[in-house]
């Protein structure tokens, strides 16, 4: 099985990043058979999408087209959000605008919201009412909050 964790978050050394490291580890060690990886959008940022992306041959296109076609070979998704202001951040949502059923139709994904205080939950709502009408990705009916998340994962 091969899984993809999003690192929703667009900063160097963030805690979404810390905690999709930590699912990783969690994903080989109960699934030794499969593959995670960890999309990083702090290192791999997408431009604002515009309508480039679908002109065949467009520079945008082929930039595109690399990510699309690892998101095709996954099984699972997990996407890591952290809570910006009560929203998700820019980054994942212009993800999201990129994608269509081709890379993540009926596949599973969990979203595990993510918040230095005692938020986390708005992003939840937020990705499964706008993220996955194009996509179709199928969030799983249970989700996670990690709450003062500069507290937890350190070691």
């Amino acid at each position: 099985m091969n899984f993809t964790i999003l690192s929703g978050s667009s900063r160097k050394q963030s805690n979404s990043k810390k905690v999709s490291c930590y699912l990783q580890k969690a994903l080989e060690k109960q699934y030794p058979e499969s593959q995670t990886t960890i999309l990083d959008f702090a290192d791999n940022p997408l431009p604002p999408w515009h309508e480039e992306v679908w002109k065949s041959g467009s520079d945008l296109a082929k930039q595109w087209e690399q990510t699309a076609n690892r998101l095709q070979d996954q099984d699972a998704f997990v996407v890591v959000a952290p809570e910006w202001g009560g929203m998700a951040p820019s980054c994942l949502k212009n993800f999201f605008l990129y994608c269509s059923a081709k890379e993540l139709g009926h596949k599973p994904a969990l979203i595990v919201g993510v918040s230095s205080g005692f938020g986390g939950s708005f992003p939840i709502p937020e990705l499964r009412i706008s993220s996955y009408k194009n996509t179709r990705l199928c969030y799983l009916p249970e989700h996670l909050i990690i709450h003062n998340v500069d507290n937890f994962l350190n070691g």
